[in-house]
């Protein structure tokens, strides 16, 4: 039991994706967990009194004996809702009426694969802390209770909040050390404050240290605290030793909080905001103009600080990067977040519009200057007056227009075509393309006096491929708006289908990845989108290559403009039929219980050959 679980949690290790333990408490929470991709489910007293609405508080207080509410309840509700997915049994430990050997053959008969220490003592602080360690119902029951059960074969995990406790359960052998930060910052009934995300990575780091120095083979896990978000939770994945995050409230209570309110409100209110409210909340989301910008990434945040230090600094700023990298969405957030943006955003094409008509259309004309001016017209350069002036694509500007911007730059002055009078202007120019301007000046195709003009503050956009951990926000954010557009319901994406969104490489970036939503979102048939209404270039990128160990290596090359299921079928349909029909061999050799093989014989319609 213990073997299997931990070597289940590594192949997910080894595809790179963390691990999700799920504390639940009932059984619809259960069935969601595990349809969302939960490698664990945790049965917490904390859950049950979540699922009452209660705050999770209430789970120290003496309502009623921990143990049997834990095992009444995982019996009854979660254990079948769980499928093939471990539970483990958060246990009481340090209840004096229990006989632990005889709470373990209970746990292990009723069908738990493991447990962990909750309620937990490291919850309680101050003289009764003191109290408790003092009477031998402490720490020390926890750690003692969790090394016998580890002994017998179930799967450990022990929560700890300090290094010293960190020491004590790695030389118990726990499976996991869990860096436990508290009770879950947010939500209705969540505790407002507490320890922040800089200071739990800190103390993360310092827990995980000491349990690798006695035990380098437990894996690290972090709970609670100020984990909410996805965003959150990457932040210990880069920065510690951290595999993966448990969470009850930020998995069940809060998202449960917010969805609830959410739908009531559109019910109660749908049509209650006036034509006022609805423009000045437009007219708040435009000044800021960080809401079409998504990620909360390391080098997200890097260009954030950069915008919101250069926006009220009159400057010309030069954004840089590759198609589809939303290099506009900068340069707007730029100008809405500036002292000009109650004044106008102009933007000009540098590509789109020949030489001839480029200088018309920055500087204007004047009536008769040329054949068809058949009266004047004002540039963009004025129209953009007192606000600013987004030159795209710069890069495809000719020299000799280079030469007049440079001038209508450096002086705020410039003359319309065939005109005489010289026009003043405040504009404040912001420049993007995807060509390398600094190459171009060396090869002689950009104005070097103009490069270092427009080249003041320069941001470089990062590609979709480095971003990957900002793709989920970037689904969610995408899929809101398709809902709203195209009047969908699409709530998401299945676990394969995002695999598939992650491992693909994203050439055409951001713009591509919109688009890829859109197109799956118009096409799929239910309420999620699955593996197999994504195009095919990005569901052949998520599956095996040939020679790749993990896969089935003899056969992928045959597969790979099939769908999964297909290849699943025929896989187990060769197997069968190699084995003469030996289901039990069969599943040891593909990795399944009888019964998993069972349910997808039955699921593809495979039966027996006569013979």
């Amino acid at each position: 039991m213990k073997e299997k679980l931990r070597a289940s949690l590594i192949d997910s290790l080894n595809t790179k994706k963390p691990l999700i333990g799920v504390a639940t408490g009932s059984g619809f929470s259960a069935k969601q967990a595990v349809a969302g991709g939960a490698d664990f489910l945790l049965v917490l007293n904390a859950g049950l009194f979540r699922n009452a609405g209660v705050s999770t508080l209430g789970s120290l207080l003496p309502f009623a004996n921990s143990n049997e509410m834990v095992l009444k309840t995982g019996y009854r509700e979660i254990l079948p809702h769980a499928g093939e997915t471990p539970v483990i049994y958060g246990v009481c430990a340090t209840d004096p009426t229990i006989d632990p050997q005889a709470l373990i053959d209970k746990i292990k008969a009723t069908g738990f694969c493991g447990v962990n220490n909750f309620p937990t003592v490291g919850l309680i602080d101050g003289t009764m802390r003191i109290a408790l360690e003092e009477e031998g119902f402490g720490f020390a029951k926890e750690v003692e209770f969790l090394a016998k059960a580890s002994q017998q074969g179930l799967f450990t995990i022990g929560f700890v909040f300090n290094e010293e406790q960190a020491r004590a359960m790695a030389a118990a052998q726990v499976d996991v050390v869990c860096a436990h930060f508290g009770w879950t910052i947010g939500g209705g009934t969540g505790i407002k404050s507490g320890i922040t995300i800089p200071e739990a990575v800190q103390l993360a780091t310092r827990i995980f240290q000491a349990a690798q120095d006695v035990n380098p083979d437990c894996l690290h896990m972090v709970y609670g605290g100020p984990i909410v978000y996805p965003e959150q939770a990457r932040t210990f994945y880069r920065e510690t030793s951290a595999v993966g995050v448990i969470g009850g409230s930020t998995f069940e209570r809060i998202p449960t909080e917010e969805s609830i309110k959410g739908v009531i409100g559109q019910f109660k209110h749908g049509d209650g905001l006036s034509a006022e409210n609805r423009y000045l909340k437009q007219e708040l989301l435009k000044k800021m103009r960080f809401d079409e910008i998504v990620g909360q990434s390391r080098a997200m945040q890097e260009i954030y600080e950069i915008v919101r230090k250069v926006a009220n600094k009159n400057v010309n700023v030069l954004v840089q990067g590759e198609s589809g990298t939303g290099k506009e969405l900068i340069v707007r957030s730029i100008h809405y977040n500036s002292d000009r943006y109650k004044h106008a955003f102009v933007r000009v094409n540098c590509a789109s519009l020949p030489d001839s008509l480029l200088e018309s259309e920055l500087f204007g004309h004047e009536k008769g200057s040329f054949t068809g001016a058949t009266q004047q017209r004002i540039g963009r350069f004025e129209l953009a007056h007192q606000g600013t002036l987004f030159l795209d694509e710069i890069g495809e500007m000719s020299l000799a227009t280079q030469a007049k911007v440079l001038r209508a730059i450096q002086h705020q002055e410039f003359e319309r075509v065939g005109g005489t009078k010289t026009i003043k202007v405040d504009t404040r120019i912001l420049c993007a393309t995807n060509v390398d301007l600094y190459k171009a000046v060396q090869e002689g195709k950009f104005r070097e006096d103009l490069y270092y003009r427009l080249n003041v503050i320069a941001i470089q956009t990062i590609p979709l491929r480095e971003l990957k951990e900002d793709i989920p926000l970037m689904v969610n954010h995408f899929l809101k708006k398709i809902n709203e557009k195209f009047a969908c319901d699409i709530g998401g994406l299945t676990p394969a289908a995002f695999d598939a969104l992650l491992a693909y490489d994203w050439p055409g970036n951001v713009r591509e990845l919109e688009h890829v939503l859109e197109r799956a979102s118009i096409l799929c048939n239910g309420s999620r989108i699955e593996w197999k209404d994504l195009p095919a270039p990005i569901r052949e990128a998520s599956l095996p290559t040939v020679g790749d160990t993990r896969g089935t290596s003899h056969v992928e090359s045959q597969w790979v403009s099939r769908s999964v299921e297909s290849f699943e079928k025929e896989l187990i349909e060769q197997t069968l039929q190699k084995l003469d029909w030996n289901r039990t061999r069969t599943a040891e050799t593909l990795g399944f219980t009888r019964r998993t093989l069972f349910n997808k014989m039955k699921k593809y319609n495979i039966t027996p050959i006569p013979k």
